[in-house]
């Protein structure tokens, strides 16, 4: 149940990366400035501010965040003794644990309940990932949980918004049925498994 891939210092990292963040976005202003300035040049600067802009960034965002969200283990706990109270006698242990939980993961549930019940743009979430494609898939593997999650359309941009703290326990068997195959189940024991479960979760 610990969640996994803790950080390092964030406030550390932010005070380690503003100065350079700072002489690369003034690089940039400096050539934008020119006339005459040499386009690679010019490219070259930008990716590199990119790059150290999107690390200090990311580094700022988790000084908001604190170093464990409680919140997050909680609901991570009631799932597990749920899925044992409802499975625990007729299915084995290593399938009935609860995935998704690390550092990512706890950190975008941590920013979506800083905001609960208001939409947080994807924009915003993805200075914690630092790829949008994880953003989207972390975020979706949180509603794999159960937890109570939509997502919308805002401004022309994709919102995810945290309802409530209410499980969504009907996902149960679905969990289970995952980690049937990412822990490749023999045949015989996951049918054994499969036969358990509500058949509406086949």
């Amino acid at each position: 149940m610990n969640v996994t891939d803790r950080r390092p210092d964030p406030a550390s990292d932010w005070h380690r990366l503003k100065p350079d963040t700072l002489l690369a976005v003034q690089g940039v202003l400096g050539l934008l400035e020119k006339e005459d300035a040499d386009a690679q040049n010019l490219l070259d600067a930008y990716l590199y501010a990119k790059r150290l802009l999107a690390e200090s960034m990311q580094a700022l965002v988790r000084t908001a965040l604190p170093e464990a969200c409680s919140t997050f283990s909680d609901l991570r706990t009631q799932l597990a003794e749920r899925m044992a109270e409802e499975y625990g006698e007729r299915i084995p242990q290593r399938y009935l644990t609860v995935p998704y939980g690390s550092r990512t993961h706890e950190e975008l549930f941590a920013m979506l309940l800083q905001r609960i019940r208001q939409p947080v743009s994807a924009a915003l979430l993805r200075v914690v990932t630092g790829d949008s494609v994880h953003t989207e898939r972390r975020t979706r593997e949180l509603r794999e949980l159960g937890l109570d999650i939509v997502t919308s359309r805002e401004g022309g941009g994709d919102v995810y918004t945290l309802r409530s703290l209410d499980l969504d326990i009907s996902l149960i068997p679905t969990i289970i049925i995952n980690n049937l195959r990412d822990k490749k189940a023999p045949a015989r024991e996951k049918e054994a498994v499969l036969a358990v479960l509500p058949q509406a979760a086949g």
